[in-house]
């Protein structure tokens, strides 16, 4: 049976991601993709959970857990869509340009990423083994992840360019660089077993990395931004000033 055919149809009125967080919203489905999620938490590494441990662990009948998905692999796609959505929600509020300096702001987002990797290993590890349930077999749910948050990001900057009159299209491609450069860089570091750098010391230097990277792509574009002023009362100030003091003479 194929995936589609165990969904309710979604709404005209969701769209993006929304529309395929949705799929996963019934009450039964939640407790097994939940269910699901804890117990590859608690799996020793490499160990593979059953959907009898993940029928158990939510209360229903095996039958009942395969009447909700077509199959294994339909659930393991869920299971990673419905880890990518929660961890995306999450991380959205990490972003949010509305408290904080540009400084502020790179650092708890980098943070949270580094907290969500380093405290959740074995769902890491998960996510790289294979697509989501709208993603093609050449693809894996880490790199739907780094796609999401870049294309995030970039959505961000296109509408803060747009609001203060600057042509946003050099930042482009950054998103899904900086995004690359800190999810590779921190399952290099989870993973080493050489004297490393602490949490904080890695998040302060792959937030110093993104600032020079983005940094370079203003002063490229004229445009010189100060990291440590609050991030909205710039955007107001270039609003007000059409570039003001943040553009050079």
């Amino acid at each position: 049976m194929p995936s589609d055919a165990i969904v309710q149809p979604v709404t005209a009125e969701l769209t993006g991601r929304e529309a395929r967080w949705e799929r996963h919203n019934s009450e039964r489905q939640k407790r097994i993709l939940t269910s699901a999620v804890e117990l590859i938490e608690e799996r020793a590494a490499g160990a593979e959970v059953s959907v009898q441990q993940i029928a158990d662990r939510a209360g229903l009948a095996k039958s009942v857990v395969y009447r909700q998905f077509s199959g294994r692999d339909d659930l393991d796609r869920r299971v990673r869509a419905f880890v990518l959505g929660q961890f995306a929600a999450a991380l959205d509020a990490s972003m949010s340009i509305s408290v904080g300096t540009l400084d502020q702001i790179l650092t708890r987002t980098i943070s949270a990423v580094a907290e969500w990797i380093t405290e959740h290993p074995r769902i890491h590890e998960f996510m790289g083994t294979g697509p989501t349930d709208y993603d093609d077999e050449s693809s894996d749910a880490i790199s739907s992840l780094k796609a999401t948050i870049a294309d995030s990001a970039r959505t961000t900057i296109t509408e803060v360019g747009r609001s203060v009159g600057i042509d946003s299209s050099p930042f482009d491609s950054l998103p899904f660089a900086v995004v690359t450069m800190v999810e590779g860089t921190l399952t290099h570091w989870v993973r080493s077993t050489d004297p490393k750098p602490s949490r904080e010391e890695i998040v302060a230097d792959l937030a110093k990395y993104t600032w020079y990277m983005f940094d370079g792509v203003a002063r490229s574009s004229g445009l010189q931004i100060d990291p440590h002023v609050e991030l909205s009362t710039l955007i107001a100030e270039l609003v007000s000033s059409d570039g003001g003091t943040s553009r050079p003479d």
